[in-house]
C-alpha cells in the first residue's frame, strides 16, 4: 500500500497523491516507529492549560500554580459557577471548574473555581464585588 511520507497516511493501491497535503505517495508502509507531526494552533489559554496538566515538552513553559478563589454549592452551584466563569473570562482571566459535570448530577457536591495564582487577587475582587454586594432595594 502506498503512503504519504509527510502525513504517514496509508492509501489504497492506485492512489498517487496525498488527499491532505497533495504530496507524492511512496510505495510500501510507513516506518513502524514514526508518527505524523502534530500541528496545533496555540493561544494563551492553550499554553496555560498545557502548563496546568503538564502535557507537552517540559521545557516549553513553567507550570502555572492555581488557587481556589471561590467554592459554589447548593442547587444553584452550576449556574453561579458558570456566571463567575463568564465574568472572569470576559476580563481575560482563564478559569478552571473541576467537577462541573459531576455537580450537575450530584448537586450535594461543591464546585471549586480555580485561577492562576497571579490572577487570584483580581479574580477574588471581581467575584466579591458581584456576588457579595448588597442587593438593590425597591423604593415605593
Amino acid at each position: 500500500m502506498p503512503y504519504c511520507p509527510k502525513c504517514l497516511t496509508e492509501y489504497v493501491e492506485g492512489t498517487e497523491e496525498c488527499e491532505d497535503c497533495g504530496g507524492k505517495l511512496q510505495a510500501g508502509s510507513p516506518p513502524p516507529d514514526s508518527a505524523p507531526p502534530v500541528e496545533h494552533p496555540r493561544g494563551v489559554l492553550a499554553d496555560w492549560l498545557q502548563s496546568l496538566v503538564g502535557a507537552g515538552n517540559p521545557d516549553d513553559s513553567p507550570p502555572v500554580k492555581t488557587v481556589r478563589v471561590r467554592t459554589f454549592s447548593g442547587p444553584t452551584a452550576p449556574l453561579d459557577a458558570e456566571l463567575a466563569r463568564n465574568l472572569l473570562e470576559a476580563r481575560g482571566i482563564p478559569v478552571i471548574l473541576p467537577g462541573e459535570a459531576s455537580v450537575e448530577m450530584l448537586p450535594f457536591l461543591t464546585l471549586p473555581l480555580l485561577v492562576a495564582e497571579s490572577d487570584a487577587e483580581r479574580a477574588t475582587r471581581i467575584l466579591r464585588d458581584y456576588f457579595d454586594s448588597p442587593g438593590l432595594t425597591l423604593v415605593e
